[in-house]
């Protein structure tokens, strides 16, 4: 699978990560990505515990942030096991898989990640608004904590299935209507704060973030086109513009 990136934020311990390489080559997942390993990379317990997923410790690429890893994915889905008081569309993993576009998710150009969080925190809310949508992997309620390796067997277990239908289904249609990437949306909620707090809408510090971050969430989950972004960029300059000249 060409187009999945499992991407870990803040890792603890290497031994996890070898395991999450492992578990990723057994399901044909090939896109490890990993957001301020605490230990460095790559190290000795990452190489010994991967046992013999070797191409995907290679290939693995490294960031500082969350953003630049998510930068050119047009889709992201985040693991989280904690309540948040945050309006983004979850499902259970079984829910989130049978509910997929099967022909968006097929596309070879459409990219989308899966965010894991560190081992004893997990996402941070800051982190969770990135996403378009998270996954629950239901369990014990008196232990629901699971280790980022089984979180991350269980996740590509469901889309492995989901994919191999997909080949068996030779006659669905590629949309060819694109999705934005990452970068897309931050340009659009930059240049969308930047008006908003030039024409005065904001009245405190407070009220703006609260404002843009409600506003990523309802984008988000809007699920919006390229083109339809790139037409929402450009009604809010021909706006902002009309409102300088009167």
């Amino acid at each position: 699978m060409n187009n999945v990136f499992i991407i870990l934020v803040k890792p603890q311990l290497g031994q996890n990560i070898g395991s999450v390489a492992r578990v990723m080559k057994n399901l044909n997942f090939k896109n490890l990505r990993i957001v301020n390993p605490r230990d460095g990379w790559p190290n000795q317990d990452v190489i010994s515990t991967a046992a013999g997923a070797d191409d995907i410790i290679t290939n693995t690429k490294v960031f500082d942030n969350v953003s630049e890893a998510c930068n050119d994915l047009n889709y992201l889905f985040a693991s989280s096991a904690r309540k948040r008081d945050l309006n983004i569309k979850t499902l259970n993993l079984v829910n989130t898989v049978s509910s997929l576009n099967k022909t968006e998710f097929s596309r070879n150009d459409f990219k989308f990640g899966i965010l894991f969080g560190c081992e004893s925190s997990g996402l941070s809310n800051e982190d969770l608004i990135t996403a378009n949508q998270l996954i629950y992997i239901p369990s014990n309620s008196d232990f629901s904590s699971l280790n980022i390796s089984h979180a991350v067997s269980l996740i590509c277990w469901e889309f492995f299935k989901f994919f191999n239908d997909l080949i068996l289904d030779q006659n669905s249609k590629i949309s060819q209507n694109t999705s934005p990437t990452i970068k897309d949306m931050d340009y659009f909620y930059k240049n969308l704060c930047e008006k908003l707090n030039n024409s005065g809408f904001f009245h405190s510090d407070f009220m703006k973030k609260s404002i843009m971050e409600n506003i990523k969430v309802l984008f988000n989950r809007a699920e919006l086109s390229s083109q339809e972004i790139k037409t929402l960029n450009g009604i809010i300059k021909s706006l902002y513009e009309y409102n300088k000249q009167a």
